[in-house]
């Protein structure tokens, strides 16, 4: 009884291991499987070969060679300030004034003594007239001291007059002669006295021209239309002479200061040199504006040369100081391709596609090209005209790779 209880199951498990297997082997056997290649879709682009000129791309600083800083003209107090940092100003607009207090008497003591010494001057004119007068006068009463000397010395030899009467008149006559003597130094001395006094007149009249544009460079105005760059006081405070008070600059002739890169330096130089006009691109606020080179500094270092854009008009948006980056379109480069920044492979390579897979090609990248979106500029002896690029860019870009061409992209 107990053999027949362990041997029923087995005999059970048996059967069923023997029914699974006849089962397995009755099951149909699928086809093989064979491995097929696989297809990666992708946009191309026709090359089209042109002459075109890539950009360089620049970071500046905005500047004004007409900054304008208006200084102290002299010691005071400050009375007014009607504007503030930033403010845009119009021509001949009054931006702040000094105490007319401190500058007022200095005006008034300069003028008087602009009105003693032409005081001075009349005063030596009529001198000088007199003197030619009396010199006349003088000159009659030398001459009958003379008469009256030859005279008395004609009687004294007839013995009808003293000597001492002749002597007295040899006195009187030294003494005329030393009188007309003085006379005639006083109106010799005439001219230099003058010349003295006029001197002395033209400095009091500079003294009274200094404290006038002293008095009149108190009140700062803008001389031209712009903005406050900086504001340097305020209403109430005591200044020196030569301290500065106020800078603005115009709203036009705004330029941008920029390196131009040592390797392109001769490039430029070279196109500076044949006249070209080289023009740049920038986005403020939004907004393109465009610029000039102007000029280039005239001393480089390792690092480059700086270069001078101006702005063409006046831009509310470009302010002093502020960093600009610059698009410098630079000269054409025949031979050139246009394509966008997906089909660079590891800054040296694109890919064309010839007969349905994908063919390595090196290039020379020569820079951005203007517009939006940006694209590259290449150069390749191994490209062109009509060849089907590669734009889209795959991860696992290699020659020989299978690709399948969805749908032209647009050059």
């Amino acid at each position: 009884m107990n053999k027949k209880k362990i041997l029923l199951p087995v005999i059970f498990l048996a059967l069923g291991v023997g029914g699974f297997m006849a089962l397995k082997a009755s099951k149909p056997k699928p086809p093989p499987v064979q491995a097929q290649e696989p297809t990666w879709r992708l946009e191309v682009l026709t090359v089209q070969i042109q002459p075109m000129g890539p950009v360089l791309a620049l970071t500046g600083t905005v500047e004004s060679p007409e900054l304008t800083r208006a200084a102290a003209p002299g010691i005071g107090r400050i009375g007014r300030v009607l504007v503030r940092e930033g403010q845009p100003v119009r021509p001949g607009q009054l931006l702040l004034e000094m105490d007319a207090r401190d500058f007022q008497p200095r005006v008034e003591q300069a003028r008087g003594q602009v009105q003693e010494l032409e005081a001075a001057i009349r005063s030596e004119e009529l001198r000088h007239a007199a003197d030619l007068d009396q010199l006349r006068q003088e000159q009659k009463l030398l001459e009958f001291a003379a008469a009256d000397l030859a005279r008395f010395e004609q009687l004294q030899r007839e013995n009808f007059y003293s000597p001492a009467a002749v002597d007295q008149s040899r006195s009187n006559l030294a003494r005329q002669q030393l009188t007309l003597r003085s006379r005639e130094l006083a109106i010799a001395d005439h001219k230099a006295r003058l010349a003295q006094l006029q001197a002395r007149l033209s400095q009091a009249h500079a003294n009274l021209d200094q404290a006038q544009l002293a008095a009149a460079r108190s009140r700062v105005t803008a001389p031209f239309a712009g903005f406050v760059a900086k504001l340097e006081v305020a209403e109430g405070d005591q200044v020196n002479t030569g301290q500065d008070l106020i800078s603005l600059y115009p709203s036009d002739g705004l330029e941008v200061r920029a390196m131009i890169p040592a390797p392109h330096q001769e490039e430029i130089l070279a196109q500076i040199g044949k006249g070209a006009q080289l023009l740049a691109t920038a986005e403020v606020a939004g907004e393109t504006l465009e610029f000039r080179l102007a000029r280039v500094a005239g001393a480089a270092d390792t690092r480059g040369l700086d270069g001078f854009f101006q702005a063409k008009g006046a831009n509310p948006n470009l302010r002093v100081g502020s960093l600009v980056s610059l698009q410098l379109v630079r000269a054409p480069v025949p031979g050139a391709i246009a394509v966008p920044y997906t089909a660079l492979y590891g800054g040296r390579q694109v890919y064309r596609v010839v007969d349905g897979r994908l063919q390595a090609v090196d290039v020379e990248v020569l820079g951005e090209l203007p517009g939006r979106p940006p694209r590259l500029l290449l150069k390749s002896p191994g490209l062109k005209a009509g060849d089907l690029l590669a734009v889209t860019h795959l991860p696992n870009a290699v020659t020989g790779l299978k690709v399948q061409v969805s749908q032209p992209a647009k050059p």
